[in-house]
Formats: structure tokens, C-alpha cells, sequence
């Protein structure tokens, strides 16, 4: 009796088998994919002409920022994160003070991170001041990280600074733009006008 239920059992199970296998998904039988450490981003948005004011507590201007284009790109697609950054083409920004006239930053481009609180400039960067008498104080650098909120900027590429028609080079650069205060770490040269 139990090699009559012996053929169709075989055969039952040999059916299921072919049916679960027919039902799987290729994917679960073949080698998963090595993940690449190499991630494809793409800018989650695009900004053409791009300008962003901040004011402080008062409600007075602090720092105006523009940008011919600004592309962001959001790390995790669901939130944002420490790690997003935005790149910046022909970046310019502009911070102000009560008790002085405002600087005004240029750069070829630049990328901002951490919602903005740091951004890298590069290429030609610019940084000049206009006086109540309309002289200019102008600081060129090939490279420059401004912290906006603190009207802080650094660097340790060369510098050139002119201001009121004396010239002074250096390696490095500290500016504390609001205290109008700037150091200069090393290799300084100047050459001043009586």
C-alpha cells in the first residue's frame, strides 16, 4: 500500500517545489551585489541666482549671501543631516556691522556645509572693505573658510593684503572681521608708504 502513495507523493512535492522556485524572484537566487564604497549623489536641489539674508536677534541685517547657482545635496534622502553640503558656483558674501562698513567675500566657488555655518571658497577669493573715506582694504587668497555667524575667516594658503596703498604678504591668515583684527602666521612681508 505504501508504494501506491509513492509516486504521487513524489509528484506533489516535485510540483510545489517547481511552483515555490516558479513564484521566487531572480533576484534571491542570484550572488548579491558587493555594495560599491563609491556612492552616486545627485543634488536633491538646484538654485539659480540664489540669495539668503540673515539677521540677528534684533532683526538687523548680519550677512547676505548670493550665488549664480547652488546645487545642495542631501547625504539621506529621508532628513537632512551634518553631512549634507551645497557647492557653490561664483559664491559672494557680504557681512555687516553696526560699528563698521561691511566686508564683502568673492570666490570662483566655494561648497557650505553645515547649514551654511562653514563655507570653503576657492579660486581668485576676494575680501575687501570700504572705509566712510571710500579707501578700499582688499586680502586675496587662493583658499578661504568663512564662518559667517562669527564674521570669522582663515586660511593657511598665501595672502595678499592692500590696504591704503601698503602691501604685506603672508602664509596663513586668522581675520576676525567684526574686531577688524587680522593675524598673520607666517613668512610676513610687507612693503609700507610713508
Amino acid at each position: 500500500m505504501l508504494k501506491n502513495w509513492f509516486a504521487p507523493a513524489i509528484l506533489i512535492i516535485l510540483t510545489l517545489v517547481f511552483l515555490m522556485i516558479w513564484d521566487t524572484p531572480p533576484q534571491n537566487f542570484l550572488k548579491p551585489k558587493k555594495e560599491t564604497s563609491e556612492k552616486i549623489t545627485y543634488p536633491t536641489n538646484i538654485l539659480h541666482n540664489a540669495v539668503n539674508r540673515k539677521y540677528d536677534e534684533e532683526g538687523k541685517l548680519s550677512s547676505v549671501f548670493e550665488a549664480e547657482e547652488s546645487r545642495h545635496f542631501q547625504i539621506n534622502p529621508k532628513r537632512a543631516t551634518a553631512k549634507d553640503y551645497t557647492e557653490l558656483k561664483q559664491p559672494q558674501l557680504t557681512l555687516h556691522s553696526d560699528s563698521a562698513p561691511p566686508w564683502k567675500i568673492t570666490a570662483d566657488s566655494g561648497k557650505a556645509k553645515k547649514n551654511g555655518t562653514i563655507i570653503h571658497l576657492w579660486g581668485n577669493v576676494h575680501i575687501w572693505q570700504k572705509d566712510t573715506q571710500g579707501k578700499i582694504s582688499e586680502l586675496k587668497t587662493p583658499y578661504l573658510i568663512v564662518k559667517p555667524e562669527q564674521q570669522y575667516a582663515e586660511t593657511s594658503k598665501p595672502v595678499m593684503i592692500d590696504s591704503l596703498g601698503n602691501k604685506t604678504e603672508a602664509v596663513g591668515m586668522k581675520a576676525f572681521l567684526k574686531q577688524d583684527k587680522i593675524l598673520l602666521l607666517s613668512n610676513v612681508r610687507g612693503i609700507h608708504e610713508i
